[in-house]
């Protein structure tokens, strides 16, 4: 028996339609993707030889930074702002709210101590920190164990 054209119309969107719905059940929503960064990325205790720097979840920096054992250099406190990137790979801007330059001796004109209100930016990469501001760098603890911040 012969079916009539509109019939195989109807069923045939209504596969479609199943198709469809069984297709975008199965992908993720629009506009998802890999979780992005937040100033709550770079949060917690980073460490080096000889120099520090904790961040807070709300994005406030305190670093300190000493030359062996019982130098200190320098304290600076910075803001976290405009993350960008993953959680695992990720990016922040750094804006200088105080600087202590303990040893003036440790910078030169070519190289100054960070000044309040200069930006740069921090970055994040595999459990290691690079602060700009000092050109320093500073580890989580699985990064420290493999040597990455040593001295």
């Amino acid at each position: 028996m012969k079916r009539p054209p509109c019939l195989l119309v109807l069923a045939g969107a209504a596969i479609a339609s199943s198709i469809s719905s069984a297709v975008s059940s199965h992908t993720a929503p629009a506009g998802s993707g890999p979780p992005r960064a937040t100033v709550v990325t770079f949060a917690g205790t980073w460490i080096g030889h000889s120099r520090s720097l904790n961040i807070t979840r709300r994005g406030r920096a305190r670093e300190s930074i000493y030359s062996g054992c019982c130098d200190p250099v320098l304290n600076l406190t910075f803001r976290l702002s405009r993350p960008r990137g993953t959680p695992l790979i990720a990016s922040a801007t750094a804006t200088v709210t105080a600087v202590w330059v303990r040893d003036r001796s440790a910078f030169t004109k070519a190289q100054p101590a960070p000044h309040v209100g200069e930006t740069r930016t921090l970055r994040l990469r595999n459990g290691v920190i690079t602060e700009s501001l000092t050109g320093t760098n500073y580890c989580d603890n699985k990064a420290e164990n493999d040597g990455k911040c040593g001295a």
